[in-house]
């Protein structure tokens, strides 16, 4: 794994290596068209002030001005080339980002996967920034030393003691000031997920007067980033203030040893002159490093993220290559030419096999699916119930690999659900969680699952549901426009396009997390004829329940508690065993 975390970042930033070798070479020469002003000082003051002569003076005016806009072209097209750069690091990035944001393996794995596009912005941003250029000019210091060793040795030496000290200014920066940038952008990142996890519910604070209380956590977790704010700000701004004083002082002192130099006749009073600009050339790259220390945190920070992501990509992508490589036909799980067919994903029947799976969530400190075993075949209805806290909803998300297995199988149609190929099993699953997240767009673009719009497809999957004449009454159809709320819909007809967009383009396999749980009567009818619907399609159905409704249609039932499988059979032989014990109980009242 730490091979990949140093690979993983690399592997996009290796195509912009002309890029970054034409940034090098440009600092290079702008540095040394740096001397140009220098020079120019030199010959001002050595020769035309004492020659007085006025072609001298207009020939060595006219050929400085040609090297300032040579060195001033020279840095306006390194910057160009380096937000190219930034941009094509970022377009060959975001792509990938904005996938594994959504993956299931890496949101189990990995917490803040919608901090992955902040972290490229900020590498982005530091790429285009005085701060990159700070630190590609730091070694041409030695160019502006050496000039100065022409001039006169001490001023050399005395040079090379000031960047010393500058140097080991930049490390007490860094030494001081790490530590405290890290805990205010810690506690900056708490605040902002705070902010971001409540607004989403906003309706529900106001109406159950909880915001007054959230506004006091708020508070807290405000007076904590200040306070981090406030002490990362300080100790940046006293190391800024004394490296500042450091620069002046030392260039004083320059100035100071120059002069008497040429009080001495060392040295002429252009040379006195020119070691001032030198010195100030020479230790301003470290004075940028240091204004922009915090920046470089925060890039660094955003590295080490994206690197931690994109090395469980490496290695998922890894063993799923391999594994297709040894016994499929890659051109099958091709995932550039599943749009182009919709045949491959009937390739898979929809039988699930769990053989001894285990689930633990990363919030959980125990199991909360604890060895089940349970072969599910297409054609059938299989109802799952049981108290609340059984397991059941995290037994659905397993099927459609949102949760990742932690120990056992579960296969489909005889392939490991890890090793198949996401793209090709959204293809085939159906999926209604029992809390629906409709995203904002039109209702036909919901239940075509933002894909290309099939107007026979999208129509198809309304009526299977019993929701088109419904859609066909609102002002705009299919047209009408929803938040991510649902809004202007009800909670049934919210259910209803989720089921839809479950069903649109008839997927093998159908979990359904409480598909009734807002339908009247006549919607639950609906629903059953829809199931009955699906079964004689062959289709493998699983549904979560609490209403005994869902039993008119159901042919295995699973009953399950506290993780694990009490009962699981034909539907009357569960029934039976479960009267055995009490004739009036339901399956949820003898589970609990």
């Amino acid at each position: 794994m730490g091979k990949l975390k140093q690979a993983s970042l690399m592997h996009y930033l290796s195509p912009l290596k002309a890029d970054f070798i034409s940034i090098v070479v440009l600092s290079l020469i702008a540095n040394l068209l740096m001397l140009a002003p220098t020079i120019y000082m030199l010959q001002l003051y050595d020769r035309v002030m004492l020659s007085k002569n006025e072609l001298t003076l207009f020939t060595v005016t006219l050929l400085i001005s040609v090297l300032i806009i040579a060195m001033a072209f020279a840095e306006w097209l390194r910057s160009i080339i380096t937000i190219k750069a930034g941009v094509k690091f970022d377009q060959s990035l975001n792509g990938k980002l904005f996938s594994l944001a959504f993956e299931r393996i890496f949101t189990a794995s990995y917490k803040n996967t919608s901090e992955s596009m902040q972290d490229l912005t900020n590498i982005r941003q530091f790429l285009t920034s005085n701060g990159l250029f700070a630190f590609l000019d730091t070694p041409w210091t030695l160019i502006y030393i050496a000039v100065l060793f022409i001039l006169h040795p001490s001023l050399g030496w005395l040079a090379t003691l000031f960047c010393l000290i500058q140097l080991g200014l930049g490390v007490w920066n860094q030494r001081s000031s790490d530590q405290p940038l890290k805990v205010s952008i810690h506690a900056n990142l708490n605040n902002q997920q705070f902010l971001s996890g409540k607004v989403r519910n906003l309706e529900t604070l106001h109406v159950m007067g909880i915001l007054p209380r959230l506004y006091n956590r708020w508070q807290n977790l405000q007076v904590v980033s200040n306070t981090a704010n406030d002490n990362a700000m300080r100790v940046q701004g006293r190391n800024q203030h004394i490296n500042k004083l450091a620069r002046y002082t030392m260039q004083s002192l320059m100035l100071a040893v120059a002069a008497l130099l040429a009080i001495e006749g060392q040295i002429s009073i252009g040379s006195m002159i020119a070691s001032n600009v030198l010195i100030a050339r020479a230790l301003q790259p470290f004075d940028i490093i240091v204004s922009t220390w915090k920046q470089f945190i925060q890039v660094k920070a955003s590295i080490q993220r994206l690197n931690t992501l994109l090395a469980i990509a490496d290695n998922h992508d890894a063993i799923y290559q391999k594994f297709n490589a040894g016994r499929f036909d890659a051109d099958r799980f091709d995932a550039d030419k599943l749009p182009c067919s919709l045949e491959q994903h009937r390739d898979i029947k929809g039988e699930i096999t769990l053989n001894n799976m285990s689930v633990t969530l990363s919030t959980a400190c125990k199991r909360v699916l604890n060895s089940l075993s349970v072969n599910i075949q297409p054609g059938k209805i299989l109802t799952i119930m049981g108290p609340s806290g059984s397991g059941k909803t995290t037994l659905a998300r397993c099927l459609v690999g949102v949760i990742p297995v932690a120990h056992g199988e579960l296969l489909i149609d005889g392939i490991s659900i890890e090793l198949l190929n996401p793209e090709h099993l959204s293809l085939a699953c159906g999926y209604l969680p029992q809390d629906i997240e409709l995203m904002e767009g039109t209702i036909a673009e919901n239940i075509a699952r933002f894909s290309n719009l099939d107007s026979s497809e999208i129509i198809s999957a309304a009526k299977a549901v019993g929701i088109h004449d419904m859609i066909l009454r609102m002002p705009l159809g299919y047209d009408t426009r929803i938040d991510e709320a649902g809004i202007p819909l009800s909670g049934g007809q919210r259910q209803l396009i989720g089921l839809a967009r479950a069903v649109y383009k008839s997927p093998s396999i159908l979990v359904l997390d409480e598909p009734n749980a807002h339908l009247d009567e006549y919607g639950e009818a609906q629903l059953l004829n829809a199931l009955l619907t699906f079964k004689s399609e062959g289709k493998t159905v699983v549904v979560i329940s609490h209403r005994t409704n869902i039993l008119k249609v159901t042919d295995q039932l699973l009953v399950m508690k506290n993780g694990e499988i009490l009962h699981h059979g034909s539907k009357d032989m569960v029934l039976m065993k479960m009267q055995q014990n009490d004739s009036t109980s339901t399956p949820q009242q003898q589970a609990a």
